[in-house]
């Protein structure tokens, strides 16, 4: 059992960061969306006040300028404060929806401390992988259990909370409420979940109490798992807001965003209604309509 866990751990991280990188590639390879150009825009020099580079005379003519520190710091307070949850906190979900966020980054945390103590011999981080350990499981637990109950007992979140969302929650419950049995159970937590990671680092795998054992199991099912999940949205949020909310380019004639969009009008449609018909070009597509309408 304590190879396989061993084992288990490895594979975990290396088929995570691979489908992490493989999957980031795949979203930038992607056609390009519908942008929204919806501002202000935290990019622009001009958002505090609404205003787009667009306000300018003769501004096809002039570069354009963007404070990407402005766009970085938007995008770390959604990341990491949940922004528009907090925002649009109709039913109280931010809270919850807060700490269980930060239980996943935190947990992620505290796995990668204890595999750098162990490899680097830094005995004296072990008091900061204590707290941000301990933090993680209260934190992840508080905010699972809380959104669990939120979804069950509030009747409009109930209609729209698909059984995988109620899976995912209880997923991340089990690793954080093992985290806090094994923890009331065992007096040497810590230090067992140190001597666990060690000896999955090295291969050489420790017998710990079966608590503590059965979260960082639960943890690397959870890598596994997570690349192949709607949790899977944290990378895809970049694109969503880099490449959907703030994408305001021109469209220039020649310009990479004119040639992309001229290579992805040759695409053909595979579905149909009463309005398209399959296996023709979006450009056929609009030849076929302009002939209805007599254009």
């Amino acid at each position: 059992m304590g190879s396989f866990a061993a084992y288990l751990a490895w594979l975990a991280v290396a088929v995570f960061v691979f489908m992490v990188i493989y999957r980031f590639i795949k979203f930038n390879s992607m056609p390009l969306h519908l942008r929204w150009e919806l501002y202000p825009l935290p990019l622009e020099p001009k958002h505090h006040h609404g205003g787009s580079y667009m306000e300018e005379v003769d501004y096809v003519r002039k570069p354009r300028h963007h404070i990407r520190i402005n766009g970085i710091l938007d995008m770390a307070s959604e990341v990491f404060l949940l922004k528009k949850v907090k925002e649009y906190n109709k039913y109280g979900m931010w809270p919850f929806s807060f700490c269980m966020h930060w239980g996943i980054y935190l947990m992620c945390f505290w796995a990668v401390l204890l595999v750098v103590e162990k490899v680097f011999n830094w005995g004296a981080i072990s008091p900061l992988s204590n707290v941000v350990g301990a933090v993680a499981i209260i934190a992840g637990a508080f905010g699972s259990l809380g959104l669990i109950l939120k979804r069950v007992g509030i009747a409009e979140l109930a209609a729209y909370t698909a059984p995988v969302d109620y899976f995912n929650l209880l997923f991340l419950l089990a690793i954080f409420g093992t985290g806090i049995i094994a923890w009331a159970t065992d007096p040497y937590f810590f230090d067992d979940a140190r001597a666990y990671v060690a000896g999955a680092v090295t291969l050489q795998p420790v017998t710990v109490p079966f608590w503590v054992a059965l979260q960082f199991l639960i943890f690397e099912l959870f890598l596994l798992y997570m690349p192949f999940s709607k949790l899977f949205h944290y990378v895809a949020k970049y694109f969503t807001i880099d490449k959907v909310l703030w994408d305001d380019i021109l469209n220039v004639k020649g310009s990479a965003v004119d040639k992309k969009i001229t290579s992805q009008l040759s695409y053909k449609l595979t579905w149909a209604a009463p309005h398209i018909v399959p296996g023709k070009t979006w450009v056929e597509e609009v030849e076929i309509v302009d002939a209805r309408e007599g254009k």
